[in-house]
């Protein structure tokens, strides 16, 4: 099935940047990488490209090795951290 360009359709709930009229901006796909939003009261009009390249997953403890596993060439090296009691400094004198 093929894209039909030029449909225009209403955002519900979306606010103009101009204006701030709500429930008057229209989008509509000039082609396959582009897209128009549109007010109708103001006339003010943005291009959106879809093509603006390559998005790369945020780190997470889940995209990471573990310990002791070999990290591959995307991934940072991990560093196990040692958390230490805060009440061994109590007779410390430089606090």
């Amino acid at each position: 099935m093929a894209t039909v360009f030029n449909q225009r359709r209403f955002i519900a709930g979306a606010v103009c940047p101009k204006c701030a009229e709500m429930d008057k901006t229209v989008m509509y796909r000039i082609s396959d990488v582009e897209q128009i939003r549109e007010c109708v009261r103001c006339g003010f009009k943005e291009s959106i490209r879809d093509d603006t390249g390559k998005i790369e997953e945020p780190s997470t403890r889940v995209n990471q090795p573990r310990p002791g596993e070999e990290v591959l060439a995307h991934e940072d090296e991990i560093h196990i951290v040692s958390l230490i009691d805060p009440r061994d400094g109590r007779n410390r004198s430089d606090h």
